[in-house]
């Protein structure tokens, strides 16, 4: 499925360019209405070559004043011939090209990226789920209108919560993993932006903690919980 894709962001060059066969440009064409990624790879490659074409035609109108006037203030040499006009356009229709590949490139790569990212965060997702079906469930204490269902897998401790309130600008949710020493964020804060309707959901190492704590954070970081406490979980607690 990837492969063929690949073959119509390649095409999309040659659509733009006007160098594709009857079959290929009718191909691209049913393709784009169900594709938004190659439509966007579509309009910004007709941006550019829009953008080269105009700087083509200025080029194009400079190089014959220039070489008209060169021709009038020295009448003994001959008529210039359109060959430095043409290695002009040669060279402009080069960085047309060159920069199309370069465009296509980038959006190859963007695409790749944006795909990884999703599928990583696919695989992150699935295998919380999978914990959550599988796992050993413990005892969760949850704040007021929140609800958390946590269990224990392994080494893993997956959870889900759900009813938690709308963070405000400069909030974020944070997840600790704590014993009688020490205090460990267990990953990133996280945005308000990853919060969907109030529920999260993921899962962690325990690294041989004693409590996992999600608190509602805000200001700097600190080395350990400061901010109002959502949900506590004793790892050693079962359900």
């Amino acid at each position: 499925m990837r492969g063929e894709h690949e073959r119509y962001e390649q095409l999309a060059v040659g659509h733009v360019l006007g160098g594709l066969d009857a079959g290929e440009a009718a191909d691209f064409r049913t393709h784009l209405l169900g594709c938004r990624d190659c439509r966007l790879r579509v309009a910004e490659l007709r941006d550019l070559a829009a953008d080269l074409a105009a700087a083509e035609r200025d080029e194009r109108a400079r190089s014959q004043v220039q070489t008209e006037v060169a021709r009038r203030h020295d009448t003994h040499e001959p008529p210039p011939t359109g060959g430095r006009i043409g290695v002009r356009h040669v060279t402009i229709a080069s960085i047309v090209v060159i920069l199309l590949a370069s465009a296509m490139a980038f959006w190859n790569l963007h695409l790749r990226t944006a795909a990884a990212s999703y599928s990583q965060a696919a695989g992150y997702r699935g295998e919380t789920l999978r914990q959550l079906s599988s796992g050993l469930p413990v005892v969760a204490e949850a704040a007021e209108g929140v609800s958390a269902f946590v269990v224990i897998d392994g080494d893993e401790v997956a959870f889900t919560v759900s009813g938690l309130p709308e963070l405000a600008a400069g909030e974020r949710l944070e997840v600790w993993l704590l014993d009688e020493e020490r205090a460990i964020r267990a990953g990133p804060p996280v945005a308000a932006a990853s919060v969907a309707d109030g529920a999260l959901a993921g899962h962690v190492d325990d690294r041989d903690a004693d409590l996992l704590v999600i608190t509602r954070e805000r200001g700097p970081l600190n080395p350990e919980p400061g901010g109002t406490e959502l949900v506590r979980v004793e790892l050693g607690a079962p359900a």
